[in-house]
C-alpha cells in the first residue's frame, strides 16, 4: 500500500535469492525480491539483523501516531553476538520508546494472552514475579481489550493464572498464589473500581482449565505468569494465525507468533500466514 516500507539488509537477501535461483523452482525468491524493490529501505548500516531493526524503529518513531511496525522473527543468539544487549524485541522496543509499562500480548481469533514475565529462565520466574508486574500486565490487557478487541459496551472478563500446578492447591503446591497473585488481583480490582474501568478479574486460576474456558468464550483474555505457560497453549490453537503485539508503546507493533525456523529457512516451505495476520492487525490498529 502507499507509504509501506520494508526495512532489510539487502546483501543477505540478494545472496539467498541467487542461491535459490540455482534450484528447481527457486525463481520465486527472485520474483519476491523484485516485488519488494519499490518498498525496500536497505538499512544504511553495517549488515546484520540488528541494523534492520534499528532502522525500522527509527522510521516508526518519526511519526509514532501514524505508523505501525511489523517485525520479522530474530535469531536472538545471532543478535547477541552482534552486541544486541536485549533478550528480545519487546524489551528493546520499550527501551527505545522510553516506557516502563509494557507487555507482550499474543492475539488470535480465540485467545488473547498477556505475559506477566517475558524472557526469563524458568528458575528465575518465581524470584522475579511480583505484584507490580502482574498489575502492569493486567492494566495493559484491560485497556487493549476495551479499545481494540471487544465490543465498546462489553465488560471484559480477564482470567489471572496461578504460578503453580492447580493454582497452588490452597498452598500445598506453592504459596505464590497467596503471596503474589492474589494480592495482585485485589490491586487490579481496586484499580478498575477507582478508574471506572469496565473490566473484571478472576483468579488465581489453574492454567489447564483456564485456557479451555477462554477458548470457549468464558474469558476475554488471560494473564499468564511466564512465557511458556501462556505461549504453549496459545500456539496449539494459533500457530498459523496468531500475532505477537506489544502493549504500552507509543506506536503499534506486531510480529508473527513464531521464531526463525532455521531448520527450514531458504527451502520455500515456511507458512507466511502469521506474518500476514501481523500486518493486517498492525494496519487495523494503526487506523
Amino acid at each position: 500500500r502507499p507509504g509501506d516500507r520494508v526495512v532489510a539488509d539487502l546483501a543477505p537477501l540478494r545472496a539467498l535469492a541467487d542461491q535459490l535461483a540455482a534450484r528447481p523452482g527457486g525463481d520465486w525468491a527472485e520474483r519476491g525480491l523484485a516485488a519488494l524493490g519499490p518498498l525496500l529501505d536497505p538499512a544504511p548500516r553495517p549488515p546484520g539483523q540488528v541494523s534492520a531493526l534499528v532502522r525500522g524503529v527509527d522510521l516508526v518513531l518519526e511519526d509514532p501516531r501514524g505508523r505501525a511496525l511489523v517485525t520479522a522473527p530474530i535469531d536472538k543468539a545471532a543478535c547477541r553476538a552482534e552486541g544486541f544487549p536485549f533478550p528480545g524485541h519487546t524489551e528493546y522496543l520499550a527501551a527505545r520508546a522510553g516506557v516502563d509499562d509494557f507487555a507482550m500480548l499474543m492475539v488470535g481469533p480465540r485467545l488473547r494472552v498477556v505475559l506477566a514475565t517475558i524472557h526469563l529462565p524458568l528458575r528465575e520466574v518465581p524470584l522475579r514475579l511480583d505484584v507490580a508486574c502482574i498489575v502492569r500486565a493486567g492494566r495493559l490487557l484491560a485497556r487493549a481489550l476495551r479499545e481494540r478487541f471487544t465490543d465498546p459496551s462489553a465488560r471484559p472478563v480477564i482470567g489471572v493464572l496461578g504460578l503453580n500446578p492447580h493454582a497452588g492447591e490452597r498452598g500445598m503446591l506453592g504459596d505464590e498464589e497467596q503471596t503474589i497473585v492474589g494480592p495482585a488481583i485485589a490491586a487490579l480490582r481496586e484499580w478498575a473500581a477507582a478508574n471506572a474501568e469496565p473490566v473484571s478479574f478472576r483468579g488465581p486460576l489453574p492454567a489447564d482449565t483456564a485456557f479451555p474456558a477462554h477458548a470457549d468464550g468464558a474469558l476475554d483474555g488471560i494473564i499468564a505468569m511466564y512465557h511458556d505457560q501462556g505461549l504453549a497453549p496459545f500456539k496449539l490453537l494459533h500457530m498459523h494465525d496468531g500475532v505477537n503485539m506489544t502493549l504500552g508503546l507509543p506506536f503499534v507493533r506486531t510480529s508473527p507468533d513464531h521464531g526463525t525456523a532455521r531448520d527450514i529457512a531458504g527451502r520455500g516451505v515456511a507458512d507466511p500466514a502469521s506474518m500476514f495476520a501481523a500486518v493486517a492487525l498492525a494496519r487495523g490498529a494503526a487506523r
